[in-house]
């Protein structure tokens, strides 16, 4: 939370980034613009503390530049940044080296601005970079053997003179270890999410072939199927044979919509980004019952709900409503017609953080053979599905999708439970 929140107070909103690139170099700027800042209060206190006047003003004027260039940053404008900032700590070490007739270490920072620059501006400005490095180095020769000095002439304790060298070394090689341990932080992680965005790839791939071969077999067998039924349909003057045939072709076309239904919550799950609303889970569960409870062989079955009536989430709902249909949906399909009560339980409670939306039946239950196959793409649990096998992985994909996570357990003879655990916000 802290890291965020120092994000968010060095580079602002997000919103102003165009890329990885210059989210990276954003957040290196306003590390090195808070290390400048800091760096001046350093120097201030510790001439205080020496009583050394006279220097105020500058390190001031560096508090100050960097806390405009911060400010910069935070509104996006990263060159003009980058640019006010490079300008700053370039004249800032020239001014004190060109006095430092003790040879306290001043020089050393040139070596952190050029350092700096291409750190900053990267690849993407390196022409600005490679300026400022020769910037750095024309400094240094001007400073050492150019003989100009701004400042008057001082002289200082050897104690003072000492400090001095120190705080000026630590400073540097701190700052050129910052630098370095950023650089290879954002490499690292870009490495792991390159390696996460591969194994992703990879999984797609594999997905799309046994995709597109079981799509292509599930949708060309009722094709065919109903091409026969059409055939023999022409061949026949019966009624009852013709009207037979009709059913049978409805059932076909029925399949097929419900197959192509499914191909497209696939889609939009993959695609289209999560839209947070609140969702009342009581009225949405009892919109998806009411959707399936009178369907053709369904009106047996008794539901029961355990829900709050003012129970609420913050979710997507297009996909929560593809989750609780495919679930319940899979409670009414397969019930158990030899059970004189049959029964469907939707059961939520949830803390502070999460909810969790139980759907149990007692229908016919999952071998357990199959209960760890069930959410992979087109595998049928039961001889009795006549389902493509997609429901199942529409719907770990959906919740994997909202954050969340499913569990099932389940008996052949006595039923199923399939718990969810969803984000509340």
């Amino acid at each position: 939370m802290f890291g965020r929140r120092f994000r968010n107070l060095i580079i602002g909103k997000q919103n102003y980034i165009e890329s990885w690139l210059d989210y990276k170099n954003a957040v290196l700027r306003g590390n090195l613009l808070m290390l400048s800042i800091f760096v001046g209060a350093v120097y201030l206190l510790a001439d205080w503390a020496n009583d050394i006047t006279g220097n105020e003003l500058y390190y001031f004027s560096a508090i100050l530049i960097g806390v405009i260039a911060l400010y910069l940053n935070r509104l996006g404008k990263h060159k003009l940044s980058s640019i006010s900032f490079m300008l700053l700590i370039n004249l800032l070490v020239f001014l004190f080296a060109s006095n430092d007739q003790y040879r306290s270490g001043v020089y050393i920072f040139f070596v952190v601005t050029a350092m700096s620059s291409i750190a900053i501006f990267g690849h993407r400005y390196k022409y600005w970079a490679f300026a400022f490095v020769c910037l750095s180095i024309a400094l240094f020769f001007i400073s050492y053997w150019g003989g100009i000095s701004i400042q008057p002439k001082r002289n200082y304790s050897e104690a003072y003179i000492n400090l001095n060298f120190a705080i000026n070394f630590l400073i540097a090689m701190l700052s050129v270890i910052a630098q370095l341990y950023f650089l290879i932080a954002i490499n690292t992680k870009t490495e792991k999410e390159i390696m996460a965005k591969n194994e992703l790839l990879a999984k797609t791939n594999t997905e799309l072939d046994r995709f597109v071969y079981s799509a292509s077999h599930d949708l060309r067998a009722p094709l065919r199927s109903l091409l026969g039924l059409i055939e023999v349909t022409q061949k026949t003057t019966s009624p009852d044979e013709i009207q037979e045939c009709l059913m049978m072709m409805k059932d076909r076309v029925h399949n097929m919509d419900l197959f192509i239904k499914e191909i497209i919550d696939f889609s939009r799950n993959a695609r289209q980004a999560l839209r947070y609303e609140p969702i009342n889970v009581r009225a949405m569960v009892q919109e998806v019952i009411n959707d399936l409870k009178f369907a053709e062989g369904m009106e047996q079955i008794y539901v029961r709900l355990d829900i709050s009536s003012d129970f609420t989430i913050l979710t997507d709902k297009s996909r929560l409503s593809v989750v609780l249909h495919n679930l319940i949906g899979n409670a009414f399909k397969y019930h158990d017609p030899q059970k004189e009560n049959q029964e469907v339980t939707v059961k939520v409670t949830g803390d502070n953080e999460y909810a969790r939306i139980e759907i149990s039946d007692n229908g016919i239950g999952i071998a357990p053979e199959h209960q760890e196959k069930i959410f992979e793409m087109f595998y049928r649990a039961s001889e009795q599905s006549n389902g493509s096998g997609l429901g199942l992985y529409i719907v770990r994909e959906t919740i994997t999708k909202l954050k969340g996570g499913i569990q099932v357990s389940s008996t052949p003879g006595l039923g199923s439970a399939f718990a969810i655990t969803l984000p509340k916000g």
